[in-house]
Protein backbone atom coordinates (compact mmCIF):
# COMPACT_ATOMS: atom_id res chain seq x y z
CA UNK A 1 0.00 0.00 0.00
CA UNK A 2 2.96 2.36 0.73
CA UNK A 3 3.43 2.36 -3.26
CA UNK A 4 0.17 3.08 -4.33
CA UNK A 5 0.34 6.43 -1.55
CA UNK A 6 3.64 7.46 -3.48
CA UNK A 7 1.83 7.18 -6.28
CA UNK A 8 -1.55 8.77 -5.07
CA UNK A 9 1.05 11.98 -3.69
CA UNK A 10 2.90 12.32 -7.09
CA UNK A 11 -0.23 12.33 -9.01
CA UNK A 12 -1.76 15.39 -6.26
CA UNK A 13 1.48 16.98 -7.06
CA UNK A 14 1.00 17.00 -10.92
CA UNK A 15 -3.05 17.92 -10.43
CA UNK A 16 -2.03 20.76 -8.48
CA UNK A 17 -1.10 22.57 -11.19
CA UNK A 18 -4.75 22.61 -12.57
CA UNK A 19 -6.49 26.01 -10.72
CA UNK A 20 -9.85 24.24 -11.86
CA UNK A 21 -9.47 20.90 -9.84
CA UNK A 22 -8.26 23.21 -7.01
CA UNK A 23 -10.71 25.42 -6.69
CA UNK A 24 -13.26 22.17 -6.92
CA UNK A 25 -11.44 20.33 -4.15
CA UNK A 26 -11.40 23.20 -1.70
CA UNK A 27 -15.42 23.89 -2.35
CA UNK A 28 -16.35 19.78 -2.34
CA UNK A 29 -13.50 18.40 0.41
CA UNK A 30 -13.18 15.65 -1.83
CA UNK A 31 -9.53 14.81 -3.16
CA UNK A 32 -8.65 16.21 -6.76
CA UNK A 33 -7.41 12.95 -6.77
CA UNK A 34 -9.80 11.28 -6.25
CA UNK A 35 -12.15 13.51 -8.89
CA UNK A 36 -9.80 13.38 -11.65
CA UNK A 37 -9.88 9.41 -10.94
CA UNK A 38 -13.65 9.25 -11.39
CA UNK A 39 -13.95 11.21 -14.57
CA UNK A 40 -10.96 9.16 -16.10
CA UNK A 41 -13.57 5.93 -14.79
CA UNK A 42 -16.34 7.76 -15.85
CA UNK A 43 -14.96 8.78 -19.90
CA UNK A 44 -12.86 5.48 -20.04
CA UNK A 45 -16.51 3.21 -19.41
CA UNK A 46 -18.61 5.56 -21.35
CA UNK A 47 -16.39 5.29 -24.49
CA UNK A 48 -15.76 1.41 -24.35
CA UNK A 49 -18.83 0.08 -23.26
CA UNK A 50 -21.17 2.60 -25.18
CA UNK A 51 -23.05 3.93 -22.53
CA UNK A 52 -23.27 7.77 -23.08
CA UNK A 53 -20.59 7.13 -25.40
CA UNK A 54 -21.55 9.68 -28.16
CA UNK A 55 -22.51 12.65 -25.49
CA UNK A 56 -19.46 11.63 -24.33
CA UNK A 57 -16.92 11.87 -26.96
CA UNK A 58 -18.94 15.24 -28.69
CA UNK A 59 -18.19 16.80 -24.96
CA UNK A 60 -14.98 16.23 -24.76
CA UNK A 61 -14.02 16.92 -28.62
CA UNK A 62 -16.28 20.48 -28.21
CA UNK A 63 -15.84 21.86 -24.89
CA UNK A 64 -11.88 21.70 -24.23
CA UNK A 65 -11.01 22.87 -27.92
CA UNK A 66 -13.64 25.53 -27.83
CA UNK A 67 -12.15 26.73 -24.44
CA UNK A 68 -8.66 26.69 -25.92
CA UNK A 69 -10.57 28.67 -28.78
CA UNK A 70 -11.29 31.33 -26.73
CA UNK A 71 -7.79 31.76 -24.83
CA UNK A 72 -6.36 32.12 -28.56
CA UNK A 73 -8.61 34.56 -29.54
CA UNK A 74 -8.55 36.31 -25.97
CA UNK A 75 -4.52 36.75 -26.55
CA UNK A 76 -4.76 37.85 -30.42
CA UNK A 77 -2.61 34.45 -31.34
CA UNK A 78 -3.41 33.94 -34.94
CA UNK A 79 -1.51 30.68 -35.43
CA UNK A 80 -4.08 29.35 -32.20
CA UNK A 81 -7.29 30.73 -34.30
CA UNK A 82 -6.18 29.14 -37.51
CA UNK A 83 -5.45 25.70 -35.99
CA UNK A 84 -8.67 25.96 -33.78
CA UNK A 85 -10.42 26.80 -36.46
CA UNK A 86 -9.65 23.91 -38.77
CA UNK A 87 -9.78 21.67 -35.97
CA UNK A 88 -13.69 22.33 -35.97
CA UNK A 89 -13.85 22.34 -39.56
CA UNK A 90 -12.19 19.00 -39.31
CA UNK A 91 -14.44 17.59 -36.76
CA UNK A 92 -17.43 19.03 -38.18
CA UNK A 93 -16.56 16.52 -41.92
CA UNK A 94 -16.27 13.65 -39.16
CA UNK A 95 -19.55 14.31 -37.55
CA UNK A 96 -21.15 14.62 -40.98
CA UNK A 97 -19.44 11.43 -42.02
CA UNK A 98 -20.62 9.52 -38.67
CA UNK A 99 -23.99 10.77 -38.95
CA UNK A 100 -24.38 9.39 -42.80
CA UNK A 101 -23.10 6.26 -41.82
CA UNK A 102 -23.53 5.60 -38.12
CA UNK A 103 -25.19 2.41 -38.51
CA UNK A 104 -22.27 0.91 -40.73
CA UNK A 105 -19.59 2.16 -38.42
CA UNK A 106 -21.48 1.04 -35.06
CA UNK A 107 -22.22 -2.35 -36.29
CA UNK A 108 -18.72 -3.11 -38.09
CA UNK A 109 -16.48 -1.07 -35.83
CA UNK A 110 -18.01 -1.27 -32.21
CA UNK A 111 -15.39 0.74 -30.98
CA UNK A 112 -15.83 3.78 -33.37
CA UNK A 113 -16.00 6.38 -30.15
CA UNK A 114 -13.01 5.18 -28.54
CA UNK A 115 -11.10 5.51 -31.87
CA UNK A 116 -12.98 9.11 -32.67
CA UNK A 117 -12.00 10.33 -28.78
CA UNK A 118 -8.42 8.91 -29.86
CA UNK A 119 -8.16 10.74 -33.00
CA UNK A 120 -9.52 14.32 -31.70
CA UNK A 121 -7.54 14.61 -28.51
CA UNK A 122 -5.01 13.97 -31.00
CA UNK A 123 -5.63 16.94 -32.97
CA UNK A 124 -6.16 19.21 -29.63
CA UNK A 125 -3.63 18.21 -27.65
CA UNK A 126 -0.47 20.50 -27.21
CA UNK A 127 1.74 17.85 -27.29
CA UNK A 128 0.72 16.70 -31.03
CA UNK A 129 -1.67 19.59 -32.37
CA UNK A 130 -2.92 16.87 -34.69
CA UNK A 131 -5.37 19.87 -36.38
CA UNK A 132 -2.21 21.39 -37.15
CA UNK A 133 -0.45 19.03 -38.89
CA UNK A 134 -3.53 18.00 -41.03
CA UNK A 135 -3.76 21.72 -41.89
CA UNK A 136 -0.28 21.85 -43.37
CA UNK A 137 -1.25 18.64 -45.15
CA UNK A 138 -4.57 19.70 -46.51
CA UNK A 139 -4.80 23.36 -46.83
CA UNK A 140 -2.11 23.65 -49.89
CA UNK A 141 -3.95 20.93 -51.87
CA UNK A 142 -7.45 22.50 -51.18
CA UNK A 143 -5.40 26.00 -52.16
CA UNK A 144 -4.46 24.27 -55.58
CA UNK A 145 -7.51 22.78 -56.31
CA UNK A 146 -9.63 25.84 -55.96
CA UNK A 147 -6.90 27.96 -57.49
CA UNK A 148 -6.02 30.34 -54.33
CA UNK A 149 -2.93 31.37 -52.87
CA UNK A 150 -1.45 28.82 -50.97
CA UNK A 151 -1.56 29.44 -47.10
CA UNK A 152 1.39 30.47 -44.96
Amino acid sequence: MEAVEIYRKQFDTHLSNYKTLNQIEEKTKVSKVYIALAGILFVSFSVIFNVLHVFTTNVIATVVPAVRFMEAAAKGDVEGLKTFGFYFLMLSVLDILEDLFYDYLIFYNPYFYAQKLLFVCWMFFPQYLGAKTLYNLIAPQFAQLVGAKKPE
